[in-house]
């Protein structure tokens, strides 16, 4: 291994573990219905809704985290600030699941989980940066990066969202994350 260079074996084993811990803490918050019936489950609607997306974003990132370090072959120490930043950030998400869940029309609420998601963004834009950076020779990292379209389309449909949200229609912004996350699926399955 070059000197200043790190193997990613580590990084991706944490990553894994907190993206796991992560979905779980999502399912562990999901509230029970007050009794067995259709009805208490259809009530907890925008519960379901909002952890589907949230576990959505969750996988979504695991697995291009997943295909992009299939093509890394080194790092250092600013890559893997620049990946803790980013699980800081995502490790948010059941936090926020739950309040955007119990708040679906609030501004404040859905504000922050679309927050949550831009920062997620920037921060990938920002390490896809480094990782070129520090891999220059891999001529199909940048292929799988696709920074346009992995990243910089989601990120202007997150802030649109986030724009509509301000406007006055707060359930905008976990709209245009589902379909950031659906167009994502659907471009990772054609890759």
């Amino acid at each position: 291994m070059d000197e200043g260079f790190i193997s990613t074996n580590r990084l991706e084993a944490f990553y894994d573990a907190i993206i796991a811990i992560i979905v779980t803490v999502l399912v562990l918050e999901l509230p029970q219905p007050a009794t067995a019936s259709i009805q208490s489950i259809l009530t907890l609607k925008t519960s379901y809704f909002a952890y589907l997306v949230s576990f959505l974003v969750c996988t979504n990132l695991w697995q291009y985290h997943h295909v992009i370090y299939n093509h890394v072959e080194r790092i250092n120490a600013k890559i893997i600030w620049q990946n803790i930043l980013l699980l800081l950030i995502i490790s948010l998400l059941p936090y926020l699941t739950t309040f955007v869940a119990n708040n679906p029309f609030s501004l404040l609420a859905e504000v922050l989980y679309g927050l949550d998601f831009i920062i997620v963004n920037i921060i990938l834009l920002w390490m896809a940066k480094s990782l070129l950076g520090v891999n220059p020779d891999q001529e199909h990292l940048s292929k799988v990066l696709a920074v346009r379209d992995a990243l910089v389309i989601p990120l202007i449909l997150f802030i649109v969202g986030l724009v509509i949200a301000i406007l006055g229609y707060p359930f905008a912004i976990i709209l245009c994350c589902l379909i950031t996350v659906v167009r994502s699926i659907i471009f990772s399955i054609n890759y």
